[in-house]
């Protein structure tokens, strides 16, 4: 999953995790026309026992020896750990060491699975992984990247106390909520510890937001992506070539494979030599000047804590789980054509709170409480069901209640004005971020403010900043 903080699984350039209902041993459906399937692997040059097992499972079984995902920070989190005082570096390294481990043990408990048996019956695996975690400070360019590798290894244990493979395919498919998780804990703490708050950033247009630290200047952040910036311009490329050749709409999973592309071919090789840290900090400290000015550069964390100053006093931080459930279904059914996952509204849950508390903490599992009323208020499966085979949650397709062909659709008479209403509130919300991030002082005006951060003193890094508007939805338990 490409973008800031993603926790990407990069075993074979595939993304993402896996979560199941319950702990009962479960078999997924095989799919139809599993013949054609099996002779398709054998006359591509498969064994019989592999064709065999891929046509049970409705996919090629590729065999893992681990994987490698990377947890790396928004860019104004990166600009405030490069250029920042000692204790803010020290600070933000700590808390990605802490969130990092927070989003590992979610991953250990709930996306753990083995296929044990001739017929490959999924089990969910013990807690415990093997894994290895080291830190870069920098990017092929030079550039201040901060960013952690945790490789785990695909050897876990199963119920009987024997070691078993990993399930990889369905621990992927998750790691897209699991980076989410990570984006919104991560500035939740930093928010908490140095009394900062959040606005959403458009880097691209037509794409989801990426929340950054408010006050930190477009221009640091753009200064440091410059890996983001080639690959965007080559994307630009490769997605015009594509029209001219095909004639055909350039779609979000073209241009995902495509994103890959362009960020492979634009991909510098490494360098043989490596300078300290002091020095990389005083080299990212010229440029940065050279980039923003002086002034700006010392006083980063000021600017930011006068930019949340203002933000906390116009932001209401209360969650409305129903609001939020009809939003994300909204958002999920335009993006994914109308048919989704568990995952898909999980992951938008937690986009949906980082965007709108603005780095306030949220309460524990209000994510969780959003994707169940989501799919129970707002969703109907899309496969029939299978009282012979039940389909595990993680597996299940769900599609909007107010799709036309919809069961729920067809004994609705309002229906429709639930899915005008459920596009015109994601529209409206999405107008008013927008709005917002426009409405931030360029670069220039945020210099003209310097002489109001250095009047205002810096207050102590201490507990949790207390909400305007305190979170009052019950705590409810984990799916």
């Amino acid at each position: 999953m490409d973008g800031p903080g993603a926790a990407r699984g990069r075993p074979g350039g595939r993304d993402s995790g896996h979560r199941e209902a319950d702990a009962e041993p479960v078999r997924r459906r095989s799919p139809p026309g599993r013949g054609p399937y099996r002779c398709r692997r054998l006359a591509a040059g498969d064994s019989p026992a592999a064709a065999a097992r891929a046509s049970r499972l409705g996919y090629r079984v590729q065999k893992w020896s681990g994987i490698d995902l990377v947890f790396r920070p928004p860019g104004s989190v990166q600009a405030l750990w490069a250029l920042g005082t000692p204790p803010v570096r020290q600070l933000i390294k700590d808390l990605q060491t802490r969130v990092t481990g927070e989003v590992l043990a979610t991953a250990e408990t709930e996306h753990l699975w083995v296929r044990v048996g001739g017929d490959s019956t999924v089990q969910r695996a013990r807690a415990g992984v093997i894994a290895a975690r080291f830190r870069h400070y920098e990017n092929r360019d030079g550039m201040p990247l901060l960013h952690d590798h945790v490789v785990l290894s695909a050897k876990v244990r199963r119920q009987d106390g024997r070691w078993g493979t990993l399930h990889t395919r369905p621990f992927l498919e998750y790691a897209v909520a699991l980076s989410e998780l990570y984006n919104q804990r991560l500035l939740e703490e930093i928010c908490r510890a140095l009394d900062l708050a959040t606005v959403p950033r458009y880097p691209t247009a037509g794409q989801r937001p990426v929340m950054e630290l408010a006050g930190i200047p477009e221009k640091l952040i753009d200064w440091a992506a410059t890996r983001n910036t080639a690959t965007m311009q080559r994307l630009a490329e490769l997605a015009d070539q594509y029209q001219k050749r095909t004639r055909q709409p350039f779609t979000t999973k073209i241009r995902q494979r495509t994103m890959a592309r362009a960020s492979h071919e634009t991909r510098p090789a490494k360098k043989k030599t490596s300078q300290p840290l002091p020095a990389l900090r005083a080299r990212w400290r010229d440029g940065a000047i050279a980039r923003v000015g002086e002034e700006v550069i010392d006083n980063l964390l000021r600017l930011a804590r006068l930019a949340a100053t203002a933000i906390r006093t116009t932001v209401r931080t209360a969650v409305d789980v129903a609001a939020a459930a009809l939003e994300i279904t909204a958002l999920v059914s335009v993006h994914h054509g109308g048919r989704f996952r568990h995952r898909h509204l999980l992951a938008e849950a937690r986009r949906y709170l980082t965007r709108t508390l603005h780095g306030h903490p949220a309460p524990p599992h209000t994510d969780t409480a959003i994707t169940a009323a989501a799919i129970r208020d707002h969703c109907i499966p899309g496969d029939p069901p299978n009282p012979d085979r039940p389909t595990p949650r993680a597996h299940r397709t769900f599609t909007p209640a107010w799709a036309p062909n919809s069961p729920r659709s067809s004994t609705t008479p309002a229906a429709h004005r639930i899915h005008h209403c459920a596009r015109a509130e994601a529209a409206r919300r999405t107008a008013l971020a927008r709005a917002e991030a426009q409405q931030r002082p360029p670069v220039r005006q945020q210099e003209h403010t310097l002489q109001a951060a250095r009047q205002q003193p810096l207050p102590r890094a201490g507990p949790a900043t207390e909400l305007v508007h305190p979170v009052t939805w019950p705590r409810s338990q984990r799916l």
